[in-house]
């Protein structure tokens, strides 16, 4: 079926406006859909329930819940305060040195979480705390805990990477290990900018800066961490290894959470109730928005939108890194009013087969696809990390959103050096499962 002229416009003017009066992104995505079968007449009614159900029949997205459980349970079980202790003993030194804590140990965390919310909402209370307390401003502490968030979905387990595998039907295993230099990479361009406001700023010059940990010190703060640092080892070694598939590690890593907890007498049935109550209501949440996604996709296909994005595209440019940068410049400017998830749903079937036309591997433009949609988080006017942040910090949310721009420029740069370069992001995970 050719494209329409009121096809298109039936589902992008709707789409808009509801992104533009905010309205929940399942509405935005819905009501286009709903009036596009109502209008035209170019596909039955009883398609819209079957196309629905059937994006999410993959086997990969069992595992999605199963990461967001782990995630939020490793919140519960008192291994953010070991990671934040192990992070200062070895950087804490350093002038800036909890500014660089801070964005080593949403690393850390990452590696368990595997969102960004998870990194802001429970490891940033904790950072924002310790940092105010020892003499850094409440915007600055603000500002890298909220930019320090989005390496969660990009360093593995990540549930993003887990709904990008679902949709372009690839490894999950391989794009779990062509997360792992970028999203250190972009751990360190945060870092830099600390550098250069603790050596080259009035403010960095009045930040203190703590003696350096004896060995023994060092060595007691690492055997408090070493449990919880063991989880992304649990995780990657299993799926690396093929003991176990990426689902059956995310059930392993609740298990061993579960076992963290009991351990430091940190759960109880009261926060294990809530934290399974939290993470239905977020499954639920991104379930619906990819059934209906898949639905809005479906349509969007069958008005030929993609084909159109891609011979425009390839119009201006045919070579691979002009084709990942505009894509990146898009996701840029789509990052700022959509919520990772649903960007990703929305335009994975329009820039996949874009890719793949122009010859980018699938897995090099899922790392980089979700490093664009990442910065949005940080970015006004929907960036979610700056109101968790807000929130923590009890600032206004332009304070946050002030104080987390200038980390923008070396993300950014990174993202660049992950697109330019994709070797930078392949060469792990052909190594180990081969090209």
């Amino acid at each position: 079926m050719g494209s329409s002229v009121l096809g298109i416009c039936v589902l992008v003017i709707p789409f808009i406006l509801l992104l533009l009066l905010r309205a929940p992104v399942a509405f935005a995505l819905g009501v286009p859909s709903l009036l596009y079968v109502l209008i035209t007449k170019n596909v039955p009614v009883m398609m819209i329930g079957h196309r629905m159900a059937g994006s999410l029949f993959s086997f990969v997205l069992l595992a999605l819940p199963a990461f967001l459980l782990s995630g939020k349970m490793l919140n519960t079980t008192g291994v953010t305060k070991r990671l934040l202790d192990f992070a200062i003993s070895l950087v804490g030194h350093l002038r800036g040195g909890l500014g660089y804590a801070n964005a080593l140990a949403s690393m850390m965390f990452a590696t368990m979480s595997g969102t960004a919310i998870g990194d802001a909402g429970g490891l940033g209370a904790v950072e924002m705390e310790m940092m105010t307390k020892a003499g850094y401003s409440k915007e600055f502490s603000a500002g890298i805990t909220a930019a320090s968030s989005i390496v969660g979905p990009i360093i593995p387990p990540s549930v993003t990477l887990v709904v990008y595998a679902a949709l372009a039907e690839i490894s999950v295993g391989r794009l779990f290990m062509a997360g792992l230099v970028p999203g250190v990479l972009m751990g360190l361009s945060l870092m830099t900018y600390i550098w250069y406001v603790a050596h080259h700023t009035e403010e960095g010059q009045s930040w203190p800066v703590f003696p350096r940990q004896s060995p023994n010190e060092l060595w007691n703060s690492f055997k408090r961490a070493f449990l919880p640092l063991l989880t992304p080892v649990i995780i990657v070694v299993g799926i690396v290894s093929g003991i176990v598939t990426p689902t059956e590690a995310a059930v392993l890593a609740i298990d061993y959470a579960l076992l963290l907890g009991l351990l430091y007498r940190e759960v109880s049935w009261k926060s294990l109730w809530e934290t399974l109550e939290d993470t239905v209501i977020m499954t639920g949440s991104i379930m619906l928005i990819f059934a209906i996604a898949g639905m809005f996709g479906w349509l969007v296909t069958i008005e030929n939108i993609p084909t159109m994005i891609t011979n425009f595209i390839l119009s201006v440019t045919s070579s691979k890194t002009g084709v990942i940068l505009l894509i990146d410049l898009a996701l840029l400017l789509l990052g700022c009013f959509l919520d990772t998830t649903a960007a990703l749903l929305l335009v994975t079937p329009v820039f996949l087969p874009l890719a793949m036309q122009a010859g980018i591997d699938p897995v090099h433009l899922g790392i980089a696809m979700t490093s664009a949609l990442m910065l949005g988080i940080i970015t006004p006017p929907f960036g979610i990390c700056l109101f968790v942040v807000s929130d923590v910090a009890e600032l206004p949310v332009a304070a946050v959103t002030k104080a987390s721009l200038p980390y923008l420029l070396p993300c950014i740069a990174t993202l660049v050096l992950i697109s330019v370069f994709p070797e930078v992001v392949l060469f792990l995970p052909n190594m180990i499962f081969g090209p």
